[in-house]
């Protein structure tokens, strides 16, 4: 009796051992598979942004190359093949109170004339060409007014090889006394050989 009682008490220690082992075992299991599949989802997320990382910057480089073109290459188109003179009136410095019409540049600066220069030889260079600068022309053919003239305009050349406007045989200056449009600062006397150059002034020597 005492036999079957032991072996009694042998079977119910094994089997609560048995139970208590499988009891402990569970959470072995859990705590090992939950950090698997969270270490897993941790390594997938940066290879997807890094990724994406990569195709934005090439994306954006490729938007400055397309809208790079040089715009400014164009040069203006400024090519007039004549250099227009026009005619304004001035007040005149030998009658007080009254005009005369004279020659001007199309941007309304007076143009003058050296009447001495066929009879002379007169040239304008050294201290003469700091004060008068000869009208150049840099367009093809003839030159031409914004109003008939009586006379007519020409090219010349002038003493320093320089292509310049001329009218009835006399080279057109401007001067550097003349600050702003309409000024007639250049020539102040009568016997002044420098004059403003006038619509009906005689042919040059």
């Amino acid at each position: 009796m005492r036999q079957k009682t032991f072996i009694l008490s042998m079977l119910c220690t094994l089997l609560i051992a048995g139970i208590l082992t499988a009891c402990g075992s569970t959470p072995a299991t859990d705590t090992q598979t939950l950090p698997t599949t969270s270490t897993a989802t941790s390594q997938s997320t940066p290879t997807t942004t890094s990724n994406q990382a990569t195709t934005t910057p090439a994306d954006g480089a490729s938007q400055p190359t397309a809208t790079t073109p040089a715009a400014p290459t164009q040069a203006s188109n400024n090519g007039s093949s004549t250099f227009d003179v026009t005619v304004r009136k001035i007040p005149s410095h030998q009658a007080v109170g009254s005009t005369l019409d004279v020659l001007t540049t199309p941007q309304g600066f007076t143009l003058y004339t050296h009447f001495l220069r066929g009879a002379s030889g007169f040239t304008c260079d050294g201290a003469c060409a700091k004060i008068w600068h000869p009208l150049l022309f840099k367009g093809t053919g003839e030159p031409t007014s914004a109003v008939k003239l009586p006379g007519k305009l020409s090219v010349g050349s002038d003493a320093l090889g320089n292509r310049v406007v001329m009218y009835q045989g006399y080279v057109l200056y401007t001067s550097v006394k003349d600050k702003a449009p309409g000024d007639s600062n250049g020539s102040r006397a009568d016997n002044d050989p420098w004059q403003p150059a006038v619509p009906d002034d005689p042919v040059g020597l």
